[in-house]
């Protein structure tokens, strides 16, 4: 499942990181051809933030609730096929 979010203050990308650590699955981010662990703070952060990021998540039983607290937090923008 694939994911678009925007991830434009610190503290969102801490508590993106704090569900993403949660989640059982893998959790990759990317930026343009950059794709690094979403479960690491120094990783998403050296990613170039000021525009839009791909969240690919592995599928999961709890995948579902994942996106959810991504959606309340206002961190999912939309969600994608795949």
């Amino acid at each position: 499942m694939t994911m678009k979010i925007r991830l434009d203050s610190i503290y969102k990308v801490k508590e993106f990181v704090r569900f993403a650590d949660r989640y059982d699955g893998k959790v990759e981010v990317s930026s343009g051809r950059c794709m690094v662990n979403g479960k690491s703070i120094l990783d998403i952060l050296s990613l170039d933030l000021s525009g839009d990021l791909f969240v690919k998540i592995e599928e999961k039983e709890d995948s579902y609730c994942f996106v959810k607290e991504l959606q309340t937090w206002g961190l999912c923008m939309e969600e994608m096929q795949g």
